[in-house]
């Protein structure tokens, strides 16, 4: 199924990389009744999943961020933009996959959601919806997953060759999140061009494109449910991880990518257990067949200058940012965990060296393999199992009968008609009845 998502992916995606929020993935808020005193709108009816989960896992292929840090983040809350990051003036995604689980969500279509989304985009922070989305949602469940190709966007900040995408979104109506595969999406493509029609005033020499990958790049998205050490209840794991071979940059620059990055947040409802995963890629920088270093964990950056030293293009390994909490609400209590992460941050003209105030950190910035995870689990792990109902038992010991319903109550005046009309009309038969089935009078005779 391609439609519109409810919950714009791009959104998700490109405002958690800023910083990974550990509040549930977005959903239909539970309506309220207006009168306090009044009982819910809606109570489950039967036994039910005791299965608590929440996680979802985001990878981009590729987000382009123009005027990087340049604008303050808005919020409702007076003054509590000044404390978060600032955002890009606007970005934009190629190749979204996004895998969401959150077992307390209101409605039940999201429970799970899998997208695969072939671009989004922000500006200043909002991210409107974005058409030609492969979704799956569950309930129902979805024993198969759905693929397919995803249109190619027609836009000068990137091109792509050939776009495709697979999602699955599953759910047990009696385990609830115990079912495997859980929920997972995919994004595959073979050729990509970053920054296809740069400005006259960039004067990158030869190549028309600031970044081209001429091989297969993936981006998986997957949150799941695994063994708990010690214990018969299961984890939350959330994981995002990148294939890639390599990435050619303008000035002859190439990446090879001996080591892709893989980024896991594991919740197992305790603080001493949970913990975030990361496996840092390894690359390997060259330029026209000389050799500039590796990029990994401990050399996270290299600068590379184009023309005497006035463009440069900064390649740096994103660094790993986590955050952690515990929190009790949303049905459960337990830990809740999330971390960011990018294989490959290419600046075009950095600014660092200016030492000017208010300018945003480059001109622009391409990230290459787009990371975020987040996983939240009850205290002692989630429970695999259904709730039965409770019937209570007589004294010796054996169970009570179930007992009759009582009559429903008369709240109006129809319940009374309704009887009322039915008495009238049998009456009314029974006289017709009657009056036929007695014997006629006979008329007197003429002048008798």
């Amino acid at each position: 199924m391609r439609r519109w998502s409810s919950v714009p992916l791009a959104g998700l995606l490109l405002a958690l990389v800023a910083a990974p929020a550990l509040a549930q993935p977005p959903t239909t808020p539970v309506p309220g009744p207006r009168d306090p005193n009044q009982p819910p709108a809606s109570a489950p009816n039967g036994p039910q999943p005791l299965g608590h989960a929440v996680g979802d896992a985001g990878t981009g292929l590729s987000v382009i961020r123009l005027g990087p840090q340049g604008v303050p983040t808005n919020t409702i809350l007076p003054g509590f933009g000044d404390q978060l990051p600032k955002q890009s003036v606007t970005e934009f995604g190629l190749g979204l996959a996004s895998a969401q689980v959150n077992s307390e969500a209101f409605l039940t279509t999201e429970r799970v959601v899998t997208q695969a989304s072939p671009f989004g985009f922000a500006v200043a922070g909002r991210a409107p919806q974005t058409p030609g989305t492969l979704v799956q949602t569950a309930i129902p469940d979805n024993p198969q997953p759905t693929t397919g190709g995803l249109p190619i966007p027609e836009t000068p900040l990137g091109k792509l060759k050939v776009l495709n995408g697979s999602v699955q979104a599953r759910w047990d109506e009696k385990l609830g999140p115990c079912v495997s595969p859980l929920a997972t999406a995919k994004t595959s493509l073979a050729g990509l061009e970053v920054l296809s029609a740069l400005p006259a005033e960039v004067p990158l020499p030869a190549k028309t494109s600031l970044i081209s990958v001429p091989d297969t790049f993936e981006a998986h998205s997957q949150v799941r449910l695994v063994d708990l050490p010690g214990s018969k209840n299961k984890a939350v794991e959330s994981t995002s991880t990148m294939r890639a071979v390599s990435v050619e940059l303008a000035g002859g620059i190439k990446i090879d990518v001996v080591s892709p990055p893989t980024l896991t947040a594991t919740a197992t409802g305790d603080e001493a257990t949970s913990k975030i995963t990361y496996t840092a890629p390894l690359l390997k920088v060259s330029q026209n067949g000389k050799d500039l270093g590796t990029l990994d964990a401990a050399h996270p950056t290299i600068d590379v200058p184009l023309l005497l030293d006035l463009v440069v293009i900064k390649l740096q390994i994103a660094g790993l940012t986590e955050k952690k909490a515990a929190f009790s609400g949303n049905g459960f209590t337990g830990f809740q965990l999330g971390a960011t992460a990018r294989m490959l941050d290419v600046q075009l003209l950095p600014t660092d060296k200016l030492k000017l105030p208010n300018l945003p950190s480059a001109l622009a910035q391409i990230s290459l393999g787009e990371q975020i995870v987040r996983a939240a689990a009850p205290q002692g792990g989630v429970v695999c199992g259904t709730s039965q109902p409770v019937v209570p038992e007589q004294p010796g010991g054996q169970a009570a009968p179930p007992k009759k319903a009582p009559p429903l109550a008369y709240t109006n005046a129809a319940y009374q008609s309704i009887p009322l009309f039915w008495t009238g009309t049998g009456l009314l038969l029974a006289g017709v009845v009657v009056v036929a089935a007695l014997p006629g009078r006979r008329r007197s005779r003429a002048g008798g």
